[in-house]
């Protein structure tokens, strides 16, 4: 086994956990017997992490091929990949009945999810930059195409910003450009 396919492991492992409960999440929120009000938000985000998730284990796969074993490296792997499992956990709430809709539980939770994206990211941005020791392609990440510029900022901006329309237009672009970047990178690994 190479040092790659150990990390990976537990790194995939812990990113397959979270893709579970997030379905998980979903399914409870239809089997629930007193439904609430889903609105959009709350869907959008969940698809949202959900194609994060799914380009994360990609470009993880992609582009960590040179981790050595050591403490730091499955340190940073797993609290990268944690990030991703707590905001999977988020999305949905656990008790639906302590909430009139799901847009209400996402303006008081949706920061967690998306903190959790923000921060899992710029884990692995900071994990390229220990592996490759070159921080010009470090900085270059956040804006290396027009597409990967407008998700960051975007990012931010549904972080700060809690208008509701704001959250709409920022997850609908978040969501774009994601489906951007399957049409646009649909190719086997």
């Amino acid at each position: 086994m190479t040092p790659f396919e150990l990390f990976f492991s537990l790194f995939g492992l812990i990113l397959g956990l979270a893709v579970a409960v997030l379905i998980s999440g979903l399914s409870d929120i239809l089997r629930e017997r007193s439904p609430i009000p889903i609105g959009w938000l709350t869907p959008m985000l969940a698809l949202f992490l959900l194609l994060d998730l799914s380009t994360m284990w990609v470009n993880a796969y992609n582009s960590l091929g040179k981790i050595q074993i050591a403490f730091a490296p499955f340190f940073g792997g797993t609290l990268i990949a944690g990030l991703y499992f707590f905001a999977a956990n988020m999305v949905f709430p656990k008790n639906f009945d302590q909430w009139p809709s799901l847009d209400e539980y996402y303006f008081r939770r949706s920061r967690y999810v998306l903190g959790g994206v923000l921060l899992a990211n710029l884990g692995v941005e900071l994990m390229g930059l220990a592996i490759d020791h070159d921080f010009q392609d470090f900085i270059r990440s956040f804006y290396h195409s027009e597409m990967t510029a407008l998700w960051w900022v975007t990012l931010l901006t549904l972080l700060v910003v809690r208008h509701r329309r704001v959250q709409y237009i920022g997850l609908t672009i978040e969501l774009l450009t994601a489906l951007y970047a399957l049409v646009m990178f649909w190719r086997p690994i």
